[in-house]
């Protein structure tokens, strides 16, 4: 039978509307929060209402696959190899104004320049360089961009996370600017404030946490979460239950308060929230352990980088000055940062004591200018940041990092610094990783494949290896223990050899792949000593033949 035009139309109406409402019926909220995503934008203030629910899907861990692709630095050796940049001429000719914020991060800069304001006898900047250089202090966050746009400052402050998220509300007023020095790595300033009872990020599910909204903090929670053993029902149910609050000392307030079972915040709001509830209250985690996820850089105005690299490069140099100065002179130099800061000097070095600042060495892996091109710190931070932001529908005009970092100024040092190395100082002391008491901060169970009867690691786990190895490496102060477990079938005694041997394997892979110093990892072979489900059916068999994972704390 041949249709009509009319019964043609019908039809297509029909299956259109069943089409329809199946897909409303079933990806109903994913396609109403992939709509709200259209109208991305800047901002970046928290909104202090509740309710976590993202605009463009729940963030998983391939989320931030990237950031352990730029590999442990080998400490062993200097920085060599850098190509000294021609960055050009050109002078400001006027006062370099730079945008900051109450953050002890900036010390080198205040210190270089003997204060905030210029015309100090003691700036390096005027003496050495001649540059005069005025730092002001713009604390919000939306201020600081605003006066940025308007012209106002040429530099502003900036983490790599939220640098994404702002460069992508720039480039929708195509107002170009780039990243120019890594100031410093977090090392303990940011972190999650807990009651004693949640020991574990898994220990999160259910319960209360607040948080500012699209800041680092934010963005440290969803980081840390993608890094657990939740499932990703937990996750989805945890942020959609987050509390925002305007600003980070209000999530610090409503932990102070108990109004909440965890807030994440930074320094000195973290230390402050313990304080006040020192009975019951510890910091769960933080940038000490988590120790290459939150970077603080400095960002430059296109015109001003144009007219005057010269200018900038100085600035760059009598920043690493200042670094030298800080190292000679820990507490004069505190005490002219506490002055400008209008703080305490023990503010000061205990903020410092939070953060590792980053000189000439640092700067270079970080931009990868040893060599690590795409999967340069920076870069995979940046582009990290900017797929989570979108998902989280706070952008949506798309930038790449590549566009956003200008590394000549770094580069065109290079050298006044042949051979400085990166000094980190974690020591890992493999009786620590051996103490029962070690709290694991992360637990999780995977599925690794071996061959039958054998430590022979199968092709199909090196993916899931991978990803380990780069958790390890943005938990770069952490223990990882490896814990082998087999089902109750045939010899105890070679059951526990061969969950040893395993063990040993992932091991080995890691330190292999990812040049981790063999001392971060403790392997265990418990056998079928931690069963997990009855070893009486095959599918409980199946569950506890398995590989437990925990990041483990290193206590120094």
């Amino acid at each position: 039978m041949k249709l009509t035009p009319l019964a043609k139309a019908f039809v297509a109406m029909v299956i259109l509307g069943v089409l329809g409402y199946t897909g409303y019926h079933y990806y109903g909220d994913q396609i109403k929060e992939w709509s709200k995503g259209s109208k991305g934008g800047g901002g970046g203030q928290g909104d202090g209402s509740g309710g976590g629910k993202g605009t463009g899907g729940a963030i998983t861990k391939d989320d931030f696959g990237k950031l352990g692709k730029a590999g442990d630095p080998d400490r062993d050796k200097g920085v060599s190899g850098v190509t000294s940049a021609n960055i050009g001429a050109g002078k400001l000719g006027r006062t370099l104004v730079v945008g900051i914020n109450t953050w002890a991060g900036h010390t080198p800069g205040i210190v270089a320049n003997g204060g905030l304001d210029t015309g100090a006898a003691s700036s390096i900047y005027k003496s050495k360089y001649g540059l005069d250089v005025k730092f002001v202090l713009l604390e919000d966050p939306q201020t600081k961009l605003t006066a940025f746009i308007k012209g106002d400052i040429d530099i502003m402050w900036d983490t790599v996370d939220s640098w994404a998220r702002e460069a992508s509300t720039l480039a929708e007023q195509n107002i170009p600017a780039k990243a120019i020095i890594q100031q410093d790595w977090s090392r303990g300033g940011d972190g999650i404030a807990a009651i004693k009872s949640i020991n574990s990020i898994e220990d999160l599910k259910g319960k209360t946490i607040a948080t500012t909204r699209y800041t680092p903090s934010h963005w440290l929670l969803l980081y840390l979460l993608s890094q657990s053993g939740l499932t990703p029902e937990d996750k989805r149910d945890i942020e959609k239950k987050l509390v925002f609050t305007a600003e980070a000392p209000l999530a610090a307030a409503a932990f102070k308060a108990k109004k909440v079972d965890a807030a994440v915040t930074w320094e000195p709001d973290l230390s402050g929230a313990v304080k006040a509830r020192e009975d019951d209250a510890h910091v769960l985690v933080s940038t000490a352990a988590a120790t290459n996820v939150i970077a603080d850089c400095l960002v430059a105005r296109q015109d001003v980088i144009d007219k005057a690299p010269t200018t900038l490069r100085d600035f760059v140099h009598g920043w690493f000055d200042g670094i030298d100065l800080i190292a000679k002179d820990p507490s004069g130099t505190w005490a002219v940062t506490a002055k400008a800061l209008k703080l305490g000097p023990d503010d000061i070095s205990g903020m410092l004591s939070g953060l590792k600042l980053t000189p000439f060495a640092d700067n270079a892996l970080f931009f990868g200018l040893t060599g690590a091109g795409e999967h340069a710190q920076f870069r995979t931070l940046f582009d990290t940041a900017f797929v989570v932001w979108r998902k989280q529908g706070v952008i949506s005009k798309a930038v790449d990092a590549k566009d956003y970092v200008d590394t000549r100024f770094v580069a065109a040092l290079a050298d006044q610094y042949q051979n400085q190395k990166v000094v980190e100082p974690f020591r890992f002391d493999p009786k620590e990783a051996k103490d029962p008491k070690a709290r694991a901060i992360v637990n999780k169970s995977l599925s690794i494949y071996f061959t039958p009867g054998s430590d022979e690691i199968m092709n199909g786990s090196y993916f899931t290896l991978d990803s380990l190895g780069d958790t390890m490496i943005a938990f770069g102060n952490t223990f990882l223990r490896i814990e082998g477990n087999t089902d109750a079938k045939g010899s105890a005694k070679l059951n526990k050899s061969l969950s040893q041997k395993r063990a040993d394997s992932v091991r080995k892979y890691l330190v292999t792949h990812f040049s981790i110093p063999d001392t971060r990892f403790q392997t265990i072979g418990q056998g079928a000593d931690n069963p997990v489900a009855p070893n009486d059916t095959e599918a409980g068999r199946q569950q506890n033949r398995r590989t437990d994972i925990k990041v483990v704390l290193n206590a120094q």
